[in-house]
């Protein structure tokens, strides 16, 4: 598809999804406003799925390639912790450099029930908790995550209040400013040590 066409067909995709949520988004609107025909909207997606799960994938390529492109063999005690805070400002950076990713954080949310349903993301779900638990393991062979409860129970902790986190700013953040938000960031991230590290400290 033309880059133009896709782009616009993506937006306008993306503000029905956030309205209206995954069920009750209307193809026929979406591809109305943009001037397409059916049979050409089938030409290059299934269905209407395909195009919310195309949509994730596109925008948050990004992110993914931010945490392939992270060496956990490298980092040692003394940089494992910087090095994740150094990661965290990179993908603020981008967020905020990037309105989009608001509106997909919304996107996501107001579908959420039919995202875990049709199982639309579980290949991004498997991708953040493996490389979490590769971090988390990498870190207590440093001897810098705790290790007195299992591994599984950390990724669950880490991953909750990832959510709640999540939840909180999309939510929130029309009414944050931008040097509030950085604030709100590094106080956040500072949570996720105290839970992970040995003494809490």
């Amino acid at each position: 598809m033309n880059p133009a066409k896709r782009a616009l067909l993506f937006d306008v995709a993306i503000r029905e999804f956030v309205t209206h949520g995954f069920s009750q988004a209307s193809l026929n609107r979406i591809i109305a406003e943009v001037k397409m025909s059916k049979s050409s909207f089938y030409h290059y997606f299934a269905n209407k799925t395909e195009l919310f799960q195309q949509i994730l994938e596109q925008n948050l390529a990004p992110f993914a390639a931010l945490l392939t492109g992270f060496d956990m063999g490298q980092l040692t005690a003394k940089t494992f912790w910087p090095s994740l805070m150094e990661a965290s400002k990179n993908a603020t950076g981008m967020f905020m450099e990037n309105p989009q990713i608001l509106l997909l954080g919304r996107m996501f949310w107001k579908s959420r029930e039919n995202i875990k349903e049709q199982g639309m993301t579980s290949d991004i779900l498997e991708m953040v908790q493996d490389y979490i638990s590769g971090f988390l393991k990498r870190g207590q062979e440093l001897g810098v995550v705790r290790d007195d409860l299992p591994v599984s129970f950390l990724i669950n902790s880490v991953m909750a209040l990832g959510v709640s986190m999540d939840q909180w700013v999309l939510e929130n953040f029309d009414t944050i400013a931008q040097d509030e938000f950085e604030t709100f960031n590094l106080k956040s991230l500072d949570i996720f040590i105290r839970l992970l590290k040995p003494d809490g400290g």
